[in-house]
């Protein structure tokens, strides 16, 4: 799960909720449809740190386009492209897909649903502003995603859209996939102060020093043992929306850190696991950003 901050002007008193509510450990306190009753209600839950789900949220949506322009000087994307058959994607049911529709500008989403070999691909029906769209069959739709190591790209038409039981789209089966190998061992300088949280679920400091698709370098104070398993909480900031990262890491390493990093602190190379798609998109446009020095 992908989670923002909620802000203190997004809870209406006497309004429905308009999203699900969490605690900072991800834990839910509130339902979607909730309805706040007083002030003083209002401001015991913000005291509680409240945040949501945004993995599908139109402003974490457009945060991702706007980062995902970012170009990074030198690149030698071109060399790392590669075509493969869509089934060696290996997609999973579920997963984000970013669609435009024709000469379209704005992109729209949906989530991937399956496929039928060399026959059809079906995906989730696609919506603007969580409302699904009426796309005429024969349309061209251009899909980007990321899967595993890779970020590719598609064509396909649409064959059919169906209502039943619940509304999806029945696309032609891509011929061919341009896809780009994902380096995760490219690494770029930051602070980011995080969470280190044990596998008891006790909290501690951290700061990351580095970061790559794959994992970072972490400074803590708090001693850990190579082959430990901990959950790294962090924010990163893409366009100018703040992002909560909840990962999973495995401890690979440890190193000494100058005092310049941390004071009486310890060094740890961790690997991140089970990354979702959404954080992948996430942690590799926020990397691309720090490359091409637009965020700090």
């Amino acid at each position: 799960m992908l989670r923002a901050p909620v802000k203190l002007h997004e809870l209406l008193v006497g309004k429905p909720l308009p999203f699900d509510v969490y605690d900072r450990d991800g834990r839910l306190l509130l339902r979607r449809g909730y309805v706040i009753e007083t002030d003083q209600e209002k401001q015991r839950l913000f005291k509680l740190g409240p945040e949501r789900d945004i993995s599908t949220d139109e402003r974490f949506r457009a945060a991702l386009e706007s980062a995902q322009r970012v170009e990074v000087k030198g690149s030698d994307e071109e060399k790392r492209a590669v075509s493969l058959g869509f089934d060696e994607l290996h997609l999973v049911p579920g997963e984000l897909l970013q669609i435009k529709i024709g000469s379209e500008e704005q992109p729209l989403w949906a989530r991937y649903v399956g496929m039928l070999r060399n026959k059809s691909l079906l995906i989730d029906a696609v919506t603007r502003n969580d409302v699904p769209i009426f796309i005429r069959e024969g349309t061209t739709l251009q899909i980007k995603g990321t899967s595993g190591s890779y970020a590719f790209l598609f064509s396909a038409s649409l064959l059919a859209n169906v209502s039943k039981p619940f509304p999806y789209h029945h696309l032609t089966y891509p011929g061919e996939v341009k896809a780009l190998r994902l380096r995760r061992s490219d690494r770029v300088p930051v602070r980011l102060v995080c969470a280190v949280l044990t596998e008891d679920g006790t909290p501690h400091g951290g700061v990351l020093l580095d970061l790559s698709l794959g994992g970072g370098l972490l400074a803590t104070r708090h001693p850990l043992q190579v082959g430990e398993t901990v959950t790294l909480k962090f924010k990163i900031d893409l366009a100018g929306s703040e992002l909560i990262l909840s990962v999973r890491a495995q401890v690979r390493s440890q190193r000494k850190l100058d005092a310049a990093h941390l004071r009486d602190g310890e060094g740890y190379g961790v690997q991140f696991l089970d990354l979702t798609p959404e954080e992948t998109i996430a942690l590799m446009t926020y990397i691309r950003a720090v490359q091409a020095g637009a965020v700090a």
